[in-house]
């Protein structure tokens, strides 16, 4: 009973650092990740590029990311992993 909860511990440890790899809304990196996908013709809102980014750079967010792109014009055969590789580009740290 012990492992698990110590692989669970472990998990959550590793996951926060990572997570706070995501350039947070209002800080000059995210400014940086938002002008790169108007760059790349994107115009998304704040909320689902920060989404995007977490999607793309650590996986695993619930929900119907894909639904809020076609939402804001993301449409058609490949664009959604066209948006998840301006956001690697611009959003993921260099590993």
């Amino acid at each position: 009973m012990i492992a698990p909860a110590v692989a669970a511990v472990v998990a959550a440890i590793a996951l926060a650092g990572t997570a706070q790899a995501i350039p947070d809304q209002g800080t000059p990196e995210f400014d940086v990740y938002m002008q790169g996908l108007a760059k790349n013709g994107y115009n998304l809102n704040p909320d689902t590029a920060w989404r995007v980014a977490h999607q793309a750079c650590i996986g695993g967010i619930p929900g119907y990311i894909g639904l809020e792109l076609a939402a804001q014009g993301v449409i058609g055969p490949g664009a959604q992993e066209r948006v998840f590789d301006v956001a690697r580009k611009y959003a993921c740290p260099v590993q």
